[in-house]
């Protein structure tokens, strides 16, 4: 029984505790969104307004146990290809039902939006007034259904995954594909790695400028060029790095980045796009709903942290997918490894 697998129960118990914590705090949310009224200071707003804060613990919370699904989901599925005849990584578990890839995307999903969502809390945490208290109500009620699906989703997939079937790894399907693309070493891969650098460099340079003057359209600015980074950055951590770090031309397997042999190098380099997209996100979101005097003046402070640190996770993941392609050419004394 799949259940009885440490990995997956952790997998699970992490998604039960994300989904209820932002369920919890969607009820909160829902009452705030009825009920809340500046103009007005009752016994029962005040009592709202502590309902509140306590919601927002809640969230932050949720979002650090979402986060941690996430890394648990794609280590369930890399200790579990050791029990699934033909995986040799993650890919083939998440190929092994239909639910696999359907579930790891909506858990990236959620990740994502509930760090986001958690960067509006700590700028609404800053913030003296109750400027930001219905929108950030509105976002957990956003995020609380998505939590639910990606529980879902998880669910179906650890449970309907049969560990006796046989199933493909990634080079029987990702290594064919890339070694029989006749235009892979000097069209897509090229172009997109070139797109990658130039998007990667710009979102760095973007958000170390609004972090020195931190303002609504450079905060939207950063957001955008991070929102565009991100698909780039990842499509060249899967053709670029990924082949460089396995010496092997046609192996595009973004999950055997997480293996030991390559030094667990997938894990610092998605963390630090994943970690430089919800900084800026976040911060770009908060200057839009940043309107009052209040909210203003604490978006100031919250956008310097945000995107300096943002600029230094685009700079470490630029590092961090540049490493292998390094590497070889050190020690290949230069050579090429796409002929």
């Amino acid at each position: 029984m799949n259940l009885l697998e440490p990995w997956v129960l952790l997998r699970l118990i992490a998604g039960v505790v994300a989904a209820a914590l932002f369920g919890r705090g969607a009820v909160t949310s829902f009452r705030v969104l009825r009920h809340f009224d500046l103009a007005h200071a009752s016994e029962g707003q005040l009592a709202l307004e502590r309902q509140a804060q306590l919601s927002a613990t809640f969230v932050r919370v949720a979002t650090a146990a979402q986060v941690a699904a996430l890394a648990l989901t794609v280590l369930a599925a890399d200790r579990l290809s050791r029990s699934v005849r033909g995986a040799m990584c993650a890919y083939g578990v998440f190929s092994a039902n239909a639910w696999g890839f359907r579930a790891l995307f909506m858990t990236i999903a959620c990740a994502l939006c509930a760090g986001i969502l958690a960067q509006l809390y700590a700028l609404d945490a800053r913030v003296r007034g109750m400027d930001l208290m219905r929108p950030v109500a509105v976002g957990t009620l956003l995020v609380a259904p998505v939590a639910l699906l990606d529980l879902v989703f998880t669910g179906l997939f650890l449970t309907k995954l049969d560990l006796g079937a046989v199933t493909s790894c990634c080079s029987v399907q990702l290594d064919e594909v890339a070694s029989g693309a006749t235009t892979y070493a000097s069209g897509p891969r090229v172009l997109l790695t070139v797109g990658a650098m130039v998007a990667v460099v710009t979102s760095a340079f973007v958000a170390y400028l609004a972090s020195r003057r931190p303002g609504a359209p450079l905060a939207a600015l950063a957001g955008d060029c991070s929102l565009v980074a991100l698909p780039l950055a990842v499509g060249a951590a899967v053709l670029e790095t990924a082949p460089h770090a396995f010496e092997i031309p046609q192996h595009v397997c973004p999950f055997c980045l997480l293996r030991a042999d390559v030094l667990f190098v997938g894990y610092p380099l998605f963390g630090a796009i994943l970690l430089a997209v919800v900084w800026a996100l976040g911060a770009a979101l908060g200057g839009v709903l940043a309107r009052g005097k209040s909210a203003r003046d604490a978006f100031a402070a919250f956008a310097r942290s945000r995107f300096r640190w943002g600029a230094v996770a685009w700079l470490i993941a630029l590092a961090v997918g540049a490493a292998p392609v390094v590497r070889y050419a050190v020690i290949s004394g230069g050579g090429a490894l796409f002929q």
